[in-house]
């Protein structure tokens, strides 16, 4: 497998004042795979329909909006676990920290260790695409 990068700076003020630039790697994305290109690619690898596997990923989505919305998190084998993550105000006392308080962070993924390692072995070529500086 093959993975594009290119190479964006960023400026930072060292300890001792001074201006240095650092250089760092940046994932190239190689387009979106929607859906339906999914339900196409899982359909041809399995028995199922391609609007079956529609209906499925559907279905997926909206039971892993209320599982998280329960307090689960949910764990796919050889994928990973989907969670929430909060986050909220500063509280000067843990009284003061009420619900009203604490809001939903994001959507956090930790992917399964067997896919992590599946990707070790993805080699990197530079681009020339040129980001935009932050």
């Amino acid at each position: 497998m093959r993975r594009y990068y290119s190479v964006s700076s960023k400026k930072f003020i060292d300890k001792d004042g001074n201006e240095v630039v650092k250089f760092y790697p940046n994932a190239v994305s190689a387009g979106h795979y929607g859906s339906v290109d999914m339900a196409r690619d899982l359909a041809e690898a399995t028995s199922l329909s391609e609007p079956d596997v529609v209906s499925a990923l559907k279905a997926f989505s909206i039971v892993l909006e209320k599982r998280l919305k329960m307090g689960y998190n949910i764990k796919l084998d050889g994928i990973g676990t989907f969670s929430l993550s909060v986050t909220g105000e500063p509280c000067l006392t843990e009284k003061e920290c009420k619900p009203n308080k604490v809001r939903v962070g994001k959507i956090a993924f930790k992917a399964d260790s067997k896919l992590r390692k599946e990707m070790i072995d993805i080699k990197f070529y530079k681009t020339n695409l040129k980001r935009n500086k932050r």
